[in-house]
């Protein structure tokens, strides 16, 4: 597998880094490409910060492993990865069920698709970032 050798875990975080950079490249490239910018357009912004950060601090994690000489991924970090995922996928359910409920209860109007669907990816991904960096911070 290629993440095994050294030059191998190397190579998988220059290619995080290089996606990542494209990313915020297309990101910048989008917002000031883009005159006005509406409401729907203004909710996938959060979305794609917390993709940028979360990215960014996992490439950051194992770079800095790989520096002091320890495998980029141990198996602690596969755990925490593992678990911040499981929270991220039940917030994911709880979310999508919760936002529409809540839209409905607050302003007695549903919640478009496309809204519920951002709010679902924004709560997982809050979830899983807050989660990923408290396990991999405090273990178990």
């Amino acid at each position: 597998m290629l993440n095994e050798t050294k030059t191998g875990q190397k190579l998988v975080i220059l290619m995080g880094i290089g996606i990542t950079a494209l990313v915020v490249g297309t990101f910048a490239y989008y917002i000031l490409a883009n005159p006005t910018i509406e409401l729907f357009d203004m909710i996938s912004i959060p979305i794609i910060l917390i993709i940028i950060l979360t990215s960014s601090y996992v490439i950051y994690d194992r770079a800095k492993n790989i520096k002091k000489g320890l495998p980029a991924q141990d198996e602690r970090l596969k755990i925490a990865g593992y678990k911040a995922g499981y929270y991220g996928f039940i917030a994911a359910i709880w979310s999508a069920v919760g936002s529409n409920m809540l839209s409905i209860i607050l302003f007695d109007e549903e919640l478009r698709g496309g809204l519920v669907t951002a709010a679902v990816v924004l709560i997982s991904g809050i979830t899983f970032m807050l989660a990923y960096y408290y396990f991999s911070r405090k273990g178990e």
